[in-house]
């Protein structure tokens, strides 16, 4: 018969195995490999001066993909018919020549070499994905240099339902020359300049894709438990990415929140804000800024963001919801049944 101590040690050992099992883990979770798609590699080699093949070259190549990039993604004009007033040939040649050129040099140096480093991050970010979304399908992934000064320069973006760009300007580090002049003010994105961020920002938009048919709703209290939803379910893909980097907070901003949840949370019920209707509310607290009105300069932007996942992680602990349905579920109910009430 085993001993007292003996049984211990075994439930120890079991515990310390199950608390390291993940859905990596998982037998039923697929493994899935995204590969890149160099588009920002194949402009680099157009030729302008054999306009024709070169066109048709990437035509070939990329189809559709190739008019979405001059006409939504640069802006610079029509890339049919040729006879069009707003042509596009002018207009990107030059950008070709000139910035492309130099941001491409800037690409080969900051993202070149980490390139499968970034590909095995989206690769297990879209195996737990689509584990857990089985009706979405594995996106096609295309790399493009995108100006900032282009009609839509997003980190990251779709088109339609199962193609994602990443555009590499945004992600050169936060040491990079440019950004301040680029940031229009807004110094505090230039934390969001990092590789670290390729991933995530990802899967913001495969998030988006899925809630864009979720009800809205006008007080401050579900509108922060819906964006705790979102960080919630990415952290879920992303479980050795940094907690700070989920939020697109610094480090010391995500350690300022946990030591201040309650104090967070008190302010809130203190100023009768968890129903306010009012939308600068809704922005000042739930929407990114460089901090967050009436709390301490140390304070990043949207706390009501973090409160609101702090909510979804409760209720998720006490409730029994797939990830797939926890996106259009209703928050009002969240909020109810989370038995959230912070004790720091």
């Amino acid at each position: 018969m085993f001993s007292p101590r003996f049984i211990f040690f075994i439930l120890i050992i079991f515990g310390i195995y199950s608390c390291n099992q993940n859905e990596f883990n998982n037998p039923s979770v697929k493994s899935v490999s995204i590969k890149i798609n160099r588009f920002d590699n194949d402009l680099e080699n157009f030729d302008c001066s054999k306009w024709d093949s070169s066109e048709a070259k990437m035509v070939n190549s990329y189809g559709d993909i190739y008019s979405f990039y001059i006409e939504t993604l640069l802006g610079i004009g029509a890339f049919s018919p040729k006879t069009h007033p707003q042509y596009y040939k002018n207009l990107f040649c030059d950008f070709l020549k000139g910035e492309y050129k130099a941001m491409s040099d800037t690409t080969n140096k900051y993202i070149e070499p980490h390139i499968t480093e970034i590909e095995k991050e989206l690769s297990s970010a879209y195996s737990l994905f689509l584990h857990h979304f089985p009706k979405k399908k594995k996106p096609t992934v295309y790399s493009f240099f995108i100006s900032p000064m282009g009609a839509n320069p997003s980190p990251a973006f779709s088109y339609g339902n199962d193609t994602i760009g990443i555009n590499w300007f945004n992600y050169y580090g936060k040491s990079f020359s440019l950004y301040p002049a680029v940031s229009q003010g807004l110094n505090y994105t230039i934390e969001w300049n990092q590789r670290s961020y390729i991933t995530r920002n990802v899967l913001l938009v495969e998030y988006n894709l899925l809630s864009e048919n979720n009800e809205t709703y006008d007080e401050l209290i579900y509108n922060m438990i819906e964006q705790g939803k979102k960080f919630y379910i990415i952290k879920q893909f992303l479980p050795k990415t940094a907690p700070e980097i989920i939020f697109g907070y610094t480090p010391s901003q995500f350690k300022w929140c946990e030591e201040n949840e309650l104090q967070i949370w008190s302010y809130f019920i203190d100023n009768k804000l968890l129903y306010s209707l009012d939308i600068m509310d809704v922005k000042r607290y739930a929407y990114e800024g460089p901090t967050t009105p009436g709390m301490p300069s140390e304070s990043p932007g949207m706390v009501g963001a973090y409160i609101g996942y702090c909510i979804v992680d409760a209720y998720m602990n006490n409730n029994k919801m797939t990830l797939e349905q926890l996106v259009a579920f209703d928050p009002k109910i969240i909020y109810k049944k989370s038995g959230y009430n912070p004790k720091k």
